[in-house]
């Protein structure tokens, strides 16, 4: 066999191949050898006919065409290990010339990752402002709040709902045909994602039903119907932040010993978001920087990834079919996948900078790094040998290799 590769564009690549006769022989012969299996011939029992017989018995471009196939699969794979081309997807095939006892031809047209010229990224990486950390009272009382209430106590109650009282409630919408009945169930105060919902709530009792109107999320000039029923009234009671309460959650015995892990915890959530804002800022002033083409079936993937998020956030979150929340917004999935598609390219483009990075500073992981990082994994757990029994390693593996190489690149500019 033998290729030649021809630049296209930045990203697009040719592949102009030529399997001998003597190789595509052999394909041949196989392709053949494995249809004669299936072949029932009078006279022989299955896959014991000859294989010249069958093949007097069959249309020619059958065999060839399997030989083709075979013969594309393991050259490309070849290609690619020789050419150590970074191709993002399988190639679009173009036979030029097959025949039995001839020389196969065909061509790939296939798409690379674009090579990036980086800027100085040694610049890049002193200009990237770093925030204080800070942590107030008032943040740590509202997380002792919110803690506190995660341990209220609810009864039922028959009289009507008030603000703090946690209400289970069925609705639809009225003004959708066939729209199916969804259950929820919200504090009081807290908010709802439908506006005008909690006002509805307030007042009614176990039992009511009651229509209100509220704006259509997607044209603000129209009005909605929503039917809800009350299915619940609990009133909540909430425990009393003292010391006793405080030893029931766990090894801390004092609420300012509490005040003082939440705020520990605020402290290490800021930085962690302080980290992912530095690295976000950073790639935004290398693709300032930068000019690049992007292969399309990099954003067409993750555009995807994006709608199958949205997907799995509507059925858990407000417990809704996608197929309902994409009638209520009067749009279709394609139409939501398109809207994505410039945020997706943008993220692909970030990506692409990392890897280019990764290339650029010949960052590797030792086989090492990662033995020693599931051991500290392992170490986590009470019973070792069972976590390390039951451990998809080679799946932990690759991510853990993905984590190293991420952190190692933003290493790189200094974040």
């Amino acid at each position: 066999m033998k290729y030649e590769i021809k630049e296209i564009s930045e990203i697009k690549r040719k592949a102009e191949v030529e399997v001998t006769a003597e190789e595509f022989d052999n394909y041949y012969n196989q392709a053949l050898s494995e249809i004669t299996k299936g072949v029932e011939l009078p006279g022989f029992r299955k896959g014991k006919a000859p294989e010249k017989m069958v093949e007097e018995k069959m249309n020619p471009a059958s065999v060839l065409s399997e030989a083709a196939e075979a013969a594309i699969r393991d050259n490309w794979i070849k290609i690619l290990k020789e050419t150590k081309a970074e191709a993002v997807s399988q190639p679009e095939v173009e036979i030029v010339k097959i025949a039995k006892g001839n020389p196969f031809t065909f061509n790939a047209n296939f798409e690379v990752l674009p090579v990036i010229k980086l800027p100085d990224l040694k610049a890049i990486a002193k200009s990237i402002k770093k925030e204080e950390i800070k942590v107030t009272d008032k943040e740590v009382e509202d997380t002792l709040n919110w803690l506190q209430q995660s341990r209220a106590k609810f009864s039922n109650k028959e009289s009507a709902a008030e603000k703090t009282d946690l209400v289970e409630f069925s609705f639809n919408c009225s003004t959708i045909k066939d729209d199916p009945i969804k259950k929820d169930r919200i504090v009081l105060g807290k908010g709802h994602y439908i506006s005008g919902m909690e006002d509805a709530l307030i007042g009614m009792k176990r039992g009511e039903e009651k229509d209100f109107e509220t704006e259509n999320p997607q044209d603000k000039k129209e009005k909605m119907t929503i039917h809800i029923k009350i299915d619940s009234v609990q009133k909540m009671e909430l425990p009393e932040i003292n010391d006793e309460w405080v030893k029931t959650l766990g090894n801390i015995t004092s609420v300012e010993g509490l005040k003082a892990d939440i705020k520990k915890g605020i402290i290490q959530e800021k930085e962690i978001a302080e980290k992912q804002k530095q690295r976000e800022q950073a790639i935004k002033e290398i693709l300032k920087d930068v000019k690049f083409e992007v292969p399309h079936i990099l954003v067409e993937r993750e555009a995807e990834m994006m709608v199958d998020n949205v997907k799995s956030r509507v059925q858990t979150e407000i417990n809704m079919s996608f197929e309902e929340y994409l009638n209520q917004i009067k749009k279709t999935e394609e139409d939501v996948k398109k809207e994505f598609e410039k945020i997706a390219e943008e993220k692909v483009r970030g990506f692409l900078v990392l890897h280019q990075i990764e290339k650029d500073e010949k960052i590797e992981i030792t086989d090492k790094e990662i033995d020693d990082k599931i051991e500290e994994i392992i170490s986590q757990y009470p019973d070792k040998e069972s976590a390390r029994k039951n451990m998809d390693i080679e799946h932990v593996k690759m991510h853990i290799e993905d984590d190293m190489k991420r952190e190692k690149i933003f290493q790189v500019l200094g974040c």
